[in-house]
């Protein structure tokens, strides 16, 4: 009886969801991330041009 008391708790902590939760917060932080260096990227353009971003 104990066997499948455990079972049926080890099942429903599969189906929390925190695993999905992790994944949508870690996917939004990385997007996050990647606009804001896309958008320092175009001010850094705008204001000093393209030539001294590059490396000639």
């Amino acid at each position: 009886m104990e066997l499948e008391s455990i079972s049926t708790s080890v099942n429903t902590s599969y189906q929390n969801g925190v695993g999905k939760k992790f994944l949508i917060i870690s996917i939004s932080l990385t997007v996050l991330l990647n606009l804001s260096v896309a958008i320092w990227f175009f001010i850094y353009v705008q204001q000093n041009g393209l030539d001294k971003f590059l490396i000639k």
